[in-house]
């Protein structure tokens, strides 16, 4: 009887030291999972691809996977004017017969409304500095192909014809980039791509076209603070590049600097008139 008791009394303490260890195992990983931090690394990511309504325009859906997820407080760099195009006396529509005017779906606006049906147009929908020399925008007769579904791209095109006149309107698809100074680089390092194919070419760089108000407050991206910034620092990079500045951006600015809601489709596109205002002042400042 007194070795039964025995027996009995081992067991309880093994089954008793058995319980203790499994609680201090679990108390020790609540610790852990309630007080040590993960790895930044392994948490915090930028999404891969951004979900757009469709609703949204054609070109938002083209932006780039580092998009800005937080505003910040944009200092403006100093700038010059002097390369400014001045205004001139009005031209009419053969002045443009061997111009080209290279850009997105805001120069896709302008072919189609503004009446100018003379000059070439290659532009793409979500066309940025970077993605310009993969879009296949032009077909194989060098007419456009808005879609990108064309047998070359721009710059393909520039080696088989010589323009007189250039103009070039890129920046409101590269709002959302991380990294300004990135798109301000590869924008001049295309500027001299063009001028080495196109060596006979006047060469100008237009001005990213302001947002309407409520767009610009609303919007993480197309706000008129980043236009504006992003402007300055084209205009700093043409003055450098001895390359002229068309700011037709000042034509569409009301008094607080946005684009007029009656100029607008969507805060962001021109109506067929705004299109208009935008090509009388293209004629009334040309390149010299």
């Amino acid at each position: 009887m007194k070795r039964w008791m025995q027996t009995v009394k081992t067991r309880f303490l093994f089954a008793a030291s058995v319980a203790c260890i499994v609680i201090l195992a679990i108390i020790i990983t609540l610790i852990c999972i309630f007080t040590i931090k993960p790895n930044a690394t392994e948490t915090a990511s930028e999404p891969e691809s951004t979900v757009i309504s469709e609703s949204v325009p054609t070109d938002e859906k083209n932006r780039p996977d580092n998009i800005v997820t937080e505003s910040t407080d944009i200092e403006t760099p100093p700038i010059s004017t002097e390369h400014f195009i001045p205004q001139s006396t009005e031209v009419d529509n053969t002045f443009f017969a061997d111009t080209l005017f290279i850009g997105n779906s805001i120069t896709e606006g302008f072919q189609r409304f503004s009446g100018l049906d003379n000059a070439t147009f290659y532009q793409g929908r979500g066309m940025t500095v970077e993605n310009i020399h993969r879009m296949k925008v032009v077909n194989a007769d060098n007419s456009s192909d808005m879609d990108g579904n064309g047998d070359k791209t721009i710059i393909d095109a520039l080696h088989d014809r010589q323009f007189n006149q250039i103009y070039i309107l890129l920046g409101s698809n590269e709002l959302g980039w991380v990294y300004y100074d990135l798109f301000i680089n590869q924008y001049a390092d295309l500027i001299d791509t063009i001028r080495e194919l196109q060596p006979n070419a006047k060469i100008c760089v237009q001005s990213i076209l302001p947002v309407s108000a409520q767009r610009s407050e609303t919007d993480e991206v197309y706000t008129n603070e980043k236009i504006e910034y992003l402007n300055q620092m084209i205009i700093q990079m043409s003055s450098q590049k001895n390359i002229p500045y068309l700011n037709a951006a000042e034509v569409f600015k009301n008094e607080n600097g946005a684009l007029s809601e009656e100029h607008t489709t969507d805060g962001i596109h021109l109506t067929p008139e705004a299109c208009k205002t935008w090509y009388m002042y293209v004629k009334t400042h040309i390149m010299q």
